[in-house]
Formats: structure tokens, sequence, C-alpha cells
């Protein structure tokens, strides 16, 4: 069993998030000690690393709380929750290739400022001079 504080430490949230997770049902209700405190289990512990991995993916609480909610139902919804999961992973997909998209950019980018770093001049190119070159290989 571990203490909110402890929860909070092991998984990265504060105690705010954990308490907003339960409020929000997104988790099981959490068991309370004798002086209402609550006591995360194992198993909450597991709860909250896949909701933090839902959250990682941009899964809105709204689609997250519906996926917990067919969970909790067993076998009877597992068709649905095939689909949720389906449909997660092709939108994780278009992130990743945005974020490769992103990085491929930025990259070119800091590519882009070594190369004009050793220019003699390079603190007189105006913004405008700047994008030309980056936009034509840095060439003006």
């Amino acid at each position: 069993m571990y203490s909110a504080k402890e929860a909070a430490k092991i998984t990265g949230l504060s105690t705010a998030a954990l308490r907003y997770y339960e409020k929000e049902s997104l988790l099981p209700p959490v068991k309370r000690n004798d002086q209402k405190y609550r006591q995360y289990t194992d198993e909450d512990m597991e709860w909250i690393r896949m909701i933090q991995c839902m959250r990682m993916a941009n899964i809105p609480i709204q689609s997250i709380k519906e996926y917990v909610s067919l969970l909790i139902q067993g076998g009877k919804t597992l068709e649905q929750r095939y689909e949720m999961v389906q449909e997660h992973i092709e939108d994780i997909m278009g992130q990743i290739a945005n974020l490769q998209k992103a990085l491929t950019l930025t990259q070119s980018k800091l590519a882009f400022y070594e190369k004009i770093l050793k220019e003699p001049l390079h603190q007189d190119i105006t913004y405008a001079e700047e994008w030309k070159m980056f936009n034509h290989g840095g060439h003006v």
C-alpha cells in the first residue's frame, strides 16, 4: 500500500492530480485507511500508469473515462475497447509522423545555425536574409 505522497512520488504526479484522476472516475475508488487517507494498491498504481500512458499519447480525458468505464464492465465490452485502441494507435502513428517532421525541420535549423555562426558577419544578418538563406539551403 502506498500513501498519496508515496504514490505521487512514484508516478511523478502531484497528489492533486491523483485526486483528480479518482474524482473524474479515471481509476476505481481508492481504498482509505482508518484516518480516511487514500491508500494506493499495486493495482491502483498500474491503473495510474495506464492513464499516464494514455495522456502522453494525447488521448482526451473523456476518451480515457469511456475506456475505463468499458474496461470495468469486463469481457462484454472487449470489441468496443479493441476498436478504441485501434483508433488510438492510428492517432499515435499520426502524432509520431508529425513529430518526425518537426524533428527533421528542427535539426535542419540547428545545422543551418551551426553553418551561419561560422560566418564572420553573422550578427549583421537580418531576419529576412536569414529566412531566405534557410529556405534556399543556406544560400542567398
